[in-house]
Formats: C-alpha cells, sequence, structure tokens
C-alpha cells in the first residue's frame, strides 16, 4: 500500500507539475516578498498573536477542531519565512491539482490561471494573519483533495467516503473554505457537460458531489459535537455560530442566498473589498461579459445538439456559481463576510479560465482570436492583483513605522512618569486608535489599502482594544506593560475623566485614576459599528 502511494506520489511530481509547481511559488514568494522578509501582519488577530502560538478551547468553540491538532503538530512555531512559505506551499500545490482536472497539458492558460490566484488579495490576507495562516492554507489543500477524490477515484462509494472525510477535516480547520471545494466540483460539473459526456458520467458526478458535501458537513458537524461534549464546551456567539442549527440553516437559506449573490457583485464591482487595482475602472465588468460570451456558446451548442437535459443542468450549475462561491452563507446567514473568506470568490476567474480551455480543445479561426482576448484580460487581473499586493504590504509597512515612533514615545513618557520605577506595577489602560491621532503619518498608500492592512485601525471592543495595544508592546516595541482587565477598560473609558483628557502627545495625555494609568491616544475610542454587526 505504502510502495503504491510512493509511486503514485513520485509519478504525479514528475514533469509538468514540478515545473508548475515551482514556478508558480517563485512567483508568490516575489509577490509577498516584503511581508514575508518584514514580518509584516494585519491591524487585527494577525497584530495580536505572536510567533508561538498553539489553537485551544477557543478556536474549538468557533468549530475548527482541527486547528489546535495542527498547530501541535509544528509546535506552535508560527515564525518566518518558515510560515509564510509553509502556507504558499499549500496553496500552490492546491492550484497545481486542480488545474489538472480541467487541463490535459499545461499552456499559457493553465499558467495564468494559476498566477491569478496565487496573487490574489485572498492569500495576501492569509498570509497577513501570520499564526494561523498555514490553517488556511492546509484547509484550502484538504478541500481541493476532497474534491479530487470526488472527482477522480472510480468506485463511487470510495469517492464519497474519501471526499466526505477529507472535507471534514477541511471544514474542521476552517469553514468557509467549503466554498472552494464547492466551486471545483460545479465547474467540473459545467466541463462534463461542455464536453457532452456520458449521461451516466454526469449523473455520477452529480451523485458523488452531493452525497460527499452533504455527508462531510454531517460527518464535520458530529465530531464537533463529539468535542464539545467531551470537553464541555459551548459554540461561540461568533459569526451566528452558537445559534446553529437544522431549523436555523433551513430558515436562513433565502437570506443566505441573497446575501451570496450581493457579495458576488460587491466583490467583483464594488470598492468595499479591494483585491485588485483595476477593479473599479470596470475590469471584471469585460472579464464577466467575455466568459459569459464564451460560455453561451458552449450552451448554445448543447441546444442546437438537442442535449437539452445538459443545457439545463447547465443553466442550474451557472445561476448557482454565485451561491457556490459564498457557501458559508447558507450554512450560517448571519456570520460577518471578510476577505479571508474569499476563497471561492478568488477561485471563480481561474476556474472560469480553465473551464473554458478544457471545454474546447479545438482550436478554430474565431476561437483563437476570442482566446487571446482571454489571455489579455487574464494578464491584466494579475497585474491587477500583484498591485493592490503591493499596496496593502506597503500600507502594513507604513502603519507599523508610524505606531512604532508613537509608541516608543509613549513608552518614554511613562518611563519618565515612574512607571517602571515601581516595584509593583499598575495596569495601564491606552485609549483610542493609533491611526486616529493628528501625530499618525499615514502614507502615500494607506488610505488606498484594504482595512485589514491599514496598520493602526483597531478595533474598539475591550478585548480587542486590550489585545490590540498588547500586540504592539509584543512585537512593535516590546516591553513588559500590564494592561488593565476588560472590565475596567469597560468603566473607565466611559468616565468624565477620560473624555476631558488631550490626547498623545499633548501635556496631561497619562493619568492616574486609582490604580489605573491611562494613556489617552485619541477621541475614537467608542465601539465601532463592524464589530455590533
Amino acid at each position: 500500500m505504502l510502495k503504491s502511494i510512493h509511486r503514485d506520489v513520485l509519478q504525479w511530481w514528475k514533469g509538468p507539475n514540478k515545473k508548475y509547481f515551482c514556478g508558480m511559488l517563485g512567483l508568490a514568494v516575489v509577490v509577498y516578498f516584503p511581508l514575508i522578509s518584514q514580518r509584516l501582519v494585519n491591524t487585527f488577530d494577525g497584530l495580536w498573536n505572536g510567533s508561538w502560538f498553539i489553537g485551544g478551547f477557543w478556536e474549538i468553540s468557533i468549530g475548527r477542531w482541527l486547528w489546535p491538532v495542527a498547530d501541535f503538530v509544528r509546535f506552535g512555531v508560527q515564525t518566518e519565512p518558515l510560515n509564510s512559505l509553509l502556507t504558499l506551499a499549500m496553496v500552490v500545490l492546491s492550484i497545481t491539482i486542480i488545474r489538472k482536472n480541467f487541463v490535459q497539458n499545461d499552456g499559457l492558460m493553465s499558467w495564468l490561471a494559476g498566477m491569478i490566484f496565487v496573487s490574489g488579495a485572498v492569500v495576501g490576507v492569509w498570509l497577513s494573519y501570520r499564526y494561523m495562516s498555514p490553517i488556511f492554507g492546509l484547509s484550502l489543500l484538504m478541500a481541493v483533495l476532497a474534491a479530487e477524490c470526488v472527482i477522480r477515484l472510480k468506485c463511487t462509494r470510495n469517492a464519497v467516503f474519501s471526499g466526505a472525510v477529507i472535507l471534514a477535516l477541511s471544514l474542521g480547520l476552517y469553514q468557509a473554505n467549503l466554498a472552494c471545494f464547492c466551486m471545483i466540483l460545479l465547474s467540473y460539473l459545467l466541463l462534463l457537460l461542455f464536453q457532452e459526456a456520458e449521461r451516466s458520467r454526469i449523473y455520477d458526478h452529480i451523485v458523488r458531489s452531493l452525497g460527499s458535501a452533504l455527508a462531510g458537513m454531517m460527518l464535520y458537524w458530529l465530531v464537533l459535537k463529539a468535542i464539545l461534549i467531551i470537553g464541555n464546551l459551548q459554540l461561540a456567539d461568533y459569526n451566528g455560530a452558537a445559534d446553529l442549527s437544522v431549523k436555523s440553516i433551513l430558515m436562513g437559506i433565502p437570506k443566505g442566498i441573497l446575501q451570496a449573490y450581493q457579495l458576488f457583485g460587491l466583490y467583483f464591482f464594488g470598492n468595499q473589498y479591494r483585491h485588485n487595482m483595476l477593479q473599479t475602472v470596470g475590469l471584471f465588468g469585460i472579464v464577466l461579459v467575455v466568459f459569459g460570451i464564451k460560455i453561451f456558446w458552449h450552451l448554445w451548442k448543447l441546444a442546437n445538439d438537442k442535449k437539452y437535459e445538459n443545457l439545463f443542468f447547465g443553466v442550474m450549475a451557472l445561476a448557482v456559481m454565485p451561491i457556490a462561491c459564498n457557501a458559508m452563507m447558507l450554512i450560517s446567514s448571519e456570520a460577518v463576510w471578510r476577505m479571508q473568506m474569499g476563497g471561492g470568490l478568488a477561485l471563480f476567474v481561474p476556474l472560469c479560465i480553465l473551464l473554458l480551455e478544457g471545454a474546447q480543445p479545438k482550436k478554430s479561426e474565431p476561437d483563437r482570436k476570442s482566446r487571446w482576448l482571454v489571455v489579455l484580460l487574464a494578464i491584466l487581473v494579475i497585474y491587477g492583483n500583484v498591485y493592490m499586493m503591493a499596496v496593502d504590504q506597503e500600507a502594513m509597512r507604513q502603519g507599523r513605522d508610524s505606531m512604532s515612533v508613537m509608541s516608543n514615545r509613549i513608552v518614554n513618557d511613562l518611563m519618565d512618569e515612574a512607571y517602571f520605577d515601581e516595584e509593583e506595577q499598575v495596569s495601564v489602560m491606552f485609549v483610542g486608535r493609533p491611526s486616529s491621532n493628528p501625530t499618525f503619518k499615514k502614507g502615500d498608500l494607506y488610505l488606498a489599502a484594504n482595512k485589514y492592512a491599514q496598520m493602526g485601525c483597531f478595533w474598539l471592543q475591550p478585548e480587542c482594544a486590550r489585545l490590540s495595544w498588547r500586540g504592539v508592546f509584543e512585537k512593535i516595541t516590546p516591553v513588559n506593560l500590564n494592561l488593565c482587565e476588560d472590565a475596567t477598560y469597560q468603566q473607565l473609558r466611559e468616565t468624565e475623566v477620560v473624555a476631558q483628557m488631550p490626547v498623545y502627545p499633548q501635556e496631561g495625555y497619562i493619568q492616574r485614576v486609582g490604580d489605573v494609568i491611562i494613556v489617552k491616544v485619541s477621541d475614537d475610542y467608542m465601539i465601532d459599528e463592524e464589530m455590533e454587526e
């Protein structure tokens, strides 16, 4: 058995797979080199957690029961460049596996499809969560392997079983990558339809896909419930997890479908989620029009060949594709969508390119011309992706430098106030966002970046604010500070004393109230609406 697996792995690794993997990994390292070399992190959870982290009760309580195991295997070590290289290797391996389901021979299209995904903002966001970036990468890889089992295994029973088990493991790491699993299988169904595969093969794929998805989610839920019971734990109220049930899922499906379509539109046509520098000038409108025309040609061909059953399945598959991109919204319609949840959306354009390339092996003269249009659009998408990631990484660096100046000065002022001279240090409370202080230098690219990359723009809930400032004095200005508890923070920030205090660096921005030293950084210290949603 082991010899057979070893032989199969070696055979797979030879030739084009090795070349493709190494090429994509090289591109990824170039794109994210600033983040890797300068140890950049985002302004949220990435700042909170350091070079050593092992998931625990919190991770289990939000449904990610395999996360602690994955961290334990890596001894909790989250240092660079190992951490990011490991994540990128798993991301690249995923797209290396995906492309072979659609194209037999690597050509320009398969390379462009891979480059679009690897250079995308979703991968950049994953890397910015340094403490958990390998979790994202492993979850994606398992979702891809689950889809691979469904597609490749000869026996339907084995395909469903293997796909379900591996999918459950993927969800146990990061639930949102269910969308990646769904997108791959849905795209492969379209490939079978456009290639006019045998009816039995199409039905078999549908049965395999639905069976593995349902069985995988059920297995994931059963394992989660068992772990919660054994550990005497409760699901946390995070993205609606605590209220999840069969009834809530069924009741929330209409809302989830609507949100899925809305997110699809916002991602490609809005400015709220900036994943490409050219998205605001209508690039993806052109991309979708070109893809739509080419896909419509395949549908027309099915109709012309009187393949009405295939035509029906094709139209339905296209209609549900935006839902598949955001599959998690069907499970928890109350979830707050963030960029790191966009694995399915990030795969949309690459999968469309691979699908169209695999569906039409014969190249007529008109088709060659339209093919070069797709090539041009793909290059523009890659161009926009790379520069968007450059902006986000530079914003993280600029924000970190500005916070470094501020935090160093604050530490010096605390020393002048004899804070470090006391035998038993009193607690310190930081009030306000660094980015809202008038001395905080925002570079030319800071405001053009995504929210996660705007270092210093903290969430303001008591726990989030405390964790953010703890991260500052662990990563940026390493010094031992005794930060006050959340309850104390909540109580003092609503007092008139805090309201009347001047902000850094004005005289009196540091004041002692009882056993707490208050450091007021800005007047922006109330809970932001985003966190209350």
